[in-house]
């Protein structure tokens, strides 16, 4: 599928004809079809065509490892350091040096492994970005938020372990988006109790009745936090039945708190001021106070 400037001469292309409008640039001299889409795969696998012996890291292992289809502005990739080898510049393209190279076998392609590609990370994230790639590397392969923190308390002398550790401690299982992530996080960082993840509601006879993204489930408490992304306004059959959980839980005595991704972004102080409020109202013992 993919093929270099090189290869393409060698098969007596012309260099217009692989400019023209039958095929596409992926990255620096690696070509693919016009028709085939750019994915951060594709993207990955011209880096490695460009870099032998390399092995793909840093966001691009992050959007591999945990399926974003996104491509990225910039692939990374890392390899063993030698003073003898000279390291292609190619625009797009990063290319990392380190001592020890770490790789694992992800779909036929060597990444760095999720603990690594978390360590690489804390070089250019802040906390929030930190700690929504470890909540994403836990769902999405075998690595343990507990595997995060042995990592980074053992580890020295690498470029933004503090915050590493600090993100470590904060990763979390089960948390279904970045922004999840971010509203858990708006909530801890801001002094709040730190609400569930993935508690499962029943109504009085024991029939399921939700799980919303975060909780507090305590009896006298009883607060579920929802985050509603777009697509929940784009699919009707969607909403019709968020709704209806929502009544449902009301009706169980849950008071039930909608965050948008404009609460979020925009407006992070007033989603603090209500969530204290209810747990104000509610009496929890650290706010009642």
């Amino acid at each position: 599928m993919l093929f270099t400037a090189a290869d393409a001469r060698a098969a007596g292309m012309s260099r217009g004809v692989l400019r023209g409008v039958r095929y596409r640039r992926v990255l620096g001299s690696v070509y693919v079809a016009a028709p085939v889409a750019v994915t951060p795969r594709l993207q990955a696998e011209a880096a490695l065509l460009l870099t032998p012996g390399a092995v793909v890291s840093h966001d691009t292992a992050l959007s591999l490892w945990t399926a974003n289809a996104r491509p990225d502005d910039v692939v990374h990739v890392t390899v063993q350091r030698d003073p003898h080898r000279a390291l292609p510049r190619v625009s797009g393209l990063r290319v990392h040096e380190v001592q020890r190279l770490e790789g694992e076998l992800r779909d036929g392609l060597q990444l760095t492994p999720p603990a690594r590609t978390f360590l690489d990370l804390a070089a250019s994230c802040d906390l929030t970005e930190l700690v929504s790639a470890g909540d994403a590397l836990v769902r999405r392969t075998a690595a343990e938020p507990e595997h995060l923190v042995e990592v980074t308390s053992a580890t020295i002398g690498v470029r933004g372990i503090r915050l590493a550790r600090k993100a470590a401690a904060l990763v979390r299982s089960g948390v279904d988006s970045p922004m999840e992530s971010r509203l858990r996080l708006l909530l801890i960082l801001a002094g709040l109790p730190e609400p569930r993840i993935g508690h499962v509601i029943c109504d009085s006879a024991g029939g399921w009745l939700a799980t919303p993204d975060l909780t507090y489930p305590e009896p006298d408490l009883q607060i579920a936090i929802e985050y509603d992304g777009k697509h929940h306004h784009k699919d009707a059959r969607q909403w019709r039945q968020d709704i209806r959980r929502r009544e449902n839980l009301e009706r169980e005595g849950w008071l039930v708190r909608v965050i948008t991704a404009y609460d979020l972004l925009h407006t992070p102080g007033t989603v603090i001021a209500r969530i204290a409020e209810d747990l104000h109202t509610r009496r929890h013992p650290r706010i009642a106070a």
